[in-house]
Parts: C-alpha cells; sequence; structure tokens
C-alpha cells in the first residue's frame, strides 16, 4: 500500500475537468486507487466521489493505491497533478 500526500494544480478548488482526467488516469490500473481527506475516503475511480469532496481547502489530502500496479498508479496521477 502507497500513502502519498497530495494537493490539486496551482492549490486550485477541484474542477469536474480535473476530476475527469483523475478517473480516466485512476481507471488505468487494476489497483485500488483512493484519496483520503478528514476521514472521508473515496474511490478515484469515480468522478462523483471526488467532487464529494468539495476540496477548497487541501490540507492533509492523501492518494492511497494498494494493487499489483499501484506503484505505477500512484506515479500517473502524481504526475497528472504535478
Amino acid at each position: 500500500m502507497i500513502r502519498k500526500p497530495i494537493t490539486f494544480p496551482g492549490n486550485q478548488p477541484l474542477t469536474r475537468a480535473l476530476a475527469a482526467e483523475v478517473v480516466q488516469t485512476a481507471s488505468r490500473f487494476e489497483a485500488r486507487v483512493m484519496i483520503s481527506r478528514h476521514q472521508k475516503i473515496v474511490n478515484a475511480k469515480s468522478t462523483l466521489g471526488l467532487l464529494s469532496l468539495s476540496v477548497e481547502d487541501q490540507s492533509d489530502m492523501i492518494l492511497v493505491a494498494d494493487g499489483a500496479d499501484e506503484a505505477a498508479a500512484v506515479e500517473a496521477i502524481m504526475a497528472l497533478l504535478a
């Protein structure tokens, strides 16, 4: 299991377009990919789940990946958010 702190580009709130890109990227991998924030954990392969975070303050956001290709999934999502 890999856990990495994340923020969205420019420390801006999560938009529908960025959520769709995250979902598309995460869905390429078999690993379970989640984003955790303040006791709430959502599936990074779900646009609705990501948007439910309503992230304006991006403190304490953690990307969690677990599975055979977890390292590749984390690397791809981190590259997307860079």
